[in-house]
């Protein structure tokens, strides 16, 4: 592994080209070298570097490669979709290590562009419990775009590299907890969209509720309405070849996990006092 993460080097993001568009087994083997030798190694040291960038910063934030890696590997035993691999690789950094646990970071490197036609192809039952771009939750209508310049495609296939912050939640009593932080001090949920807005990031469509959740009815048609009906909370931004390719990406992240702290700090203030 090595022990300075110096950006990813064009043979990375050719394999990962080549196996979007090669996605079986005789592909991947004959080509696994520059995966086990080349991407996943600096994968690893983004890990590593990025944690030391957030560190200097003070960002309860970091994560290690043995636990923070997703794998390339899809989970195809439940799924009409065969394709056994990702085209892209992705980690999270988070408050304990833990790679699902609430209030992440995550950081997804693909050539930009990414690949449309795997996208138009989503198979919902190929969803990877451990990998949050494969949430089907994490896949509203291609018609709502983010105002960072890209659309809402965090989904199992992605659209070129990108990094997200905040709060993908599953659990019925974690999104109820965040609801009712927002309730009870929305001044504070004010100031939270007001720091994002002056980082220039905007929510994600978060998977929003048709209707007003059960207990939250009293505030149907308050400029509440929107931000509860979400179950997930979370802004992303896109990542450029130039910075994928440059060693000064862990810093690149680090800023902008250090743009949404306010986010993370009111979602972890929620979630811990539930």
């Amino acid at each position: 592994m090595p022990t300075t993460f110096s950006g990813f080097a064009p043979s990375d993001l050719a394999f990962l080209s080549g196996l979007a568009a090669n996605n079986d087994r005789d592909w991947f083997t004959a080509h696994r070298a520059t995966y086990d030798d080349g991407l996943k190694p600096a994968l690893e040291a983004l890990i590593a570097a990025t944690t030391a960038a957030c560190a200097a910063r003070k960002l309860p934030l970091g994560g290690e490669a043995r636990r923070s890696l997703f794998r390339i590997h899809r989970d195809i035993r439940f799924s009409k979709d065969k394709r056994p691999y990702k085209s892209h690789v992705s980690a999270t950094l988070t408050r304990d290590g833990g790679k699902l646990s609430p209030g992440l970071v995550y950081i997804h490197i693909e050539p930009e562009g990414g690949s449309r036609a795997a996208a138009d192809a989503f198979d919902p039952d190929s969803i990877d419990p451990l990998d949050p771009s494969t949430h089907p939750s994490n896949r509203p209508a291609a018609a709502v775009v983010a105002t960072t310049s890209i659309a809402d495609v965090e989904d199992a296939y992605g659209h070129g590299p990108f990094v997200s912050a905040g709060f993908y939640l599953h659990e019925r009593p974690n999104i109820e907890a965040f609801r009712r932080a927002v309730v009870a001090d929305p001044a504070a949920w004010a100031a939270v969209e007001k720091a994002l807005k002056k980082a220039g990031l905007t929510l994600a469509p978060g998977a929003a509720a048709k209707r007003m959740p059960k207990g939250f009815e009293a505030h149907a048609g308050t400029p509440l309405e929107p931000v509860l009906k979400r179950t997930q909370w979370f802004v992303r931004r896109p990542l450029t070849g130039a910075q994928i390719t440059s060693p000064d990406l862990p810093d690149v992240i680090a800023g902008f996990a250090t743009e949404t702290l306010p986010l993370l700090r009111f979602g972890w203030s929620a979630l811990d006092g539930r």
